[in-house]
């Protein structure tokens, strides 16, 4: 197995401690080639990470749905700094960081479910105020266009709200809503997204708020309307998709993307120009992905023992494995 020494993973983990029996947060930096793990404790369970600092030496982790934010040290491991949410206010598991890295932007909910994008100076951790997110629970997202635009999914309230998911697109110094990309059917939320060229993205989706995961979740990708289109085949794979699908990766240069499926215990991988499926990967628990820093391999979290799987892009099979990496959150990140 050749694992190249530099690929080096973040994520999430919730755990129970068994020397004090209780539940325990944290964030994980693995490094598979040696098998090192190291964590930084947490009073949360870290879903999302915004990076900060030259060299990506901090992390901003936010727990979902919850007060719970804080800066991390990715060097020395540990948490610098906790940080409270305002307006009576959660905060809702991502954010981002500006381009010229003064300004942190983070999805907020109010109780109610209405959105804000909480601003942040990234320095002093101030918070100097918010534009709204164009709808209600607002949990993704990604800058673009040289940090000029916010994109932002709005995952809408239960089915009997008639207020749907949609990915808003967001001039920043204006405040501006540009477009609005509605889910078409009200059975899904709109989840993380992956952002394409010319404002397109491909967005996973977990059944409605209210909906258990004996509902389906789904995949569908922007094309010209002001809806989403959903992905409908092949029907024994899109009709397994039990639950939420979770995580999202686009690779353009190999036509691809990858989703993972925790509930049904698999990956898909599709060819992203005829949005075809290229293979369905059975993984328990399937959760986080990350691109490998030579950009040939995709690291996958998964299992109940807390596992990395690397699966070649080339090939799409499996190229090595490690467990006990205490990642069991729903993303993974490399630096």
């Amino acid at each position: 197995m050749n694992i190249k020494p530099y690929d080096i993973v973040l994520g999430g983990s919730r755990y129970l401690d068994s020397s004090i029996g209780v539940e325990s947060f944290s964030l994980s930096r693995v490094t598979p080639s040696t098998g090192m793990v190291q964590l930084a404790a947490a009073s949360f369970f870290p879903h999302g990470l915004a990076f900060t600092g030259q060299q990506g030496r901090f992390a901003f982790g936010f727990e979902k749905i919850g007060p719970g934010a804080a800066l991390f040290d990715l060097e020395s491991m540990a948490l610098l700094e906790t940080i409270s949410p305002v307006k009576d206010r959660h905060f809702y598991g991502h954010g981002v960081c500006s381009l010229d890295d003064q300004l942190l932007y983070t999805t907020e909910t109010s109780r109610s479910g209405e959105g804000a994008i909480g601003i942040r100076e990234t320095g002093s951790l101030r918070y100097i105020g918010d534009f709204p997110s164009f709808g209600t629970h607002p949990h993704d997202c990604h800058l673009l266009d040289n940090g000029t635009v916010l994109a932002v999914s709005n995952g809408g309230n239960d089915q009997s709200s008639g207020i749907r998911g949609s990915i808003c697109y967001i001039d920043i110094e204006t405040r501006r809503l540009l477009d609005r990309i509605e889910m078409p059917d009200d059975r899904f939320n709109t989840g993380h997204f992956f952002p394409l060229d010319n404002h397109r993205s491909i967005v996973v989706s977990a059944p409605r708020r209210g909906l258990g995961d004996d509902h389906l979740g789904a995949i569908s990708l922007q094309g010209n309307t002001d809806f989403l289109d959903l992905v409908s085949a092949p029907l024994n794979v899109v009709g397994n998709m039990f639950g939420e699908a979770l995580s999202v990766l686009a690779i353009p240069s190999a036509d691809l993307f990858i989703v993972t499926h925790p509930t049904p215990g698999m990956v898909t991988f599709w060819h992203l120009s005829s949005v075809t499926l290229a293979k369905r990967m059975d993984l328990p628990r399937a959760r986080g992905l990350v691109l490998s820093k030579n950009k040939n391999a995709v690291w996958i979290s998964f299992g109940p023992q807390a596992e990395l799987l690397k699966v070649d892009l080339s090939t799409l099979e499996a190229e090595a494995q490690m467990s006990g990496t205490y990642i069991t959150g729903s993303h993974l990140y490399a630096i």
